[in-house]
């Protein structure tokens, strides 16, 4: 198995990552057509190519702003969503962002890259008003736990990401005294949302996890 880093990863997949047929994000994509969020300000943290902002700036918001480590990544963003009301920063996710006052924070498929998730719900937490929300969608533990993990082809191999497991108790114990946990939910692999999802048809592949800032 060939891994690389996240930044040279994310680098390198970034002109393909919306164009092949992505299983988690096509889950994500079923999952949040059931999801309303609300407010006038929202922060998407590890933004990748942008592929959520439009979501968010059709349902009201007036200013998006993605934060991502991939410079790849979000050339392909800046490029994807010209709207103005929409802001990319390159920074690591987990770290002092400067930012603030949002409405709430969503983190796609981000978690499973790092081994230690508090600094990051940490990050959100700061710029999250008190009252807020925080909408996680990630790789569900079952599926990791059975070797699932973000991977890509690159010049005829596979590389693989970094990828940890975390399940809702340790992403609940990662929230410290910052968010309250309101809700899990397991979704269950849809073969029309992707074909690659039919060999595990009946078993859970993505993990929703809602919460409100302290």
């Amino acid at each position: 198995m060939k891994t690389t880093d996240v930044v040279r990863g994310y680098d390198l997949w970034a002109s393909t990552y919306d164009r092949i047929d992505n299983p988690l994000v096509a889950m994500t994509a079923v999952a949040m057509r059931r999801w309303h969020p609300t407010g006038r300000r929202v922060l998407e943290l590890g933004c990748g190519t942008g592929r959520n902002a439009p979501f968010l700036l059709e349902r009201g918001f007036e200013a998006y702003v993605g934060v991502d480590v991939s410079p790849g990544m979000l050339a392909e963003a800046a490029r994807r969503v010209p709207d103005p009301r929409a802001r990319f920063v390159e920074r690591d996710a987990a770290e002092a962002l400067e930012l603030g006052d949002f409405d709430g924070a969503l983190l796609s498929l981000v978690l499973e890259h790092a081994e230690d998730v508090a600094p990051l719900l940490a990050s959100a937490a700061r710029a999250v008003r008190s009252g807020g929300w925080l909408h996680i969608f990630e790789i569900h533990p079952r599926w990791r736990a059975d070797g699932g993990r973000a991977h890509f082809q690159h010049e005829g191999e596979d590389l693989f990401l970094p990828s940890y497991l975390h399940d809702v108790a340790a992403i609940q114990a990662a929230m410290g005294d910052d968010w309250t946990l309101v809700s899990a939910t397991d979704w269950y692999a849809d073969p029309a949302a992707s074909a690659k999802l039919a060999r595990r048809r009946g078993q859970p592949v993505l993990l929703e996890v809602t919460a409100v800032r302290a």
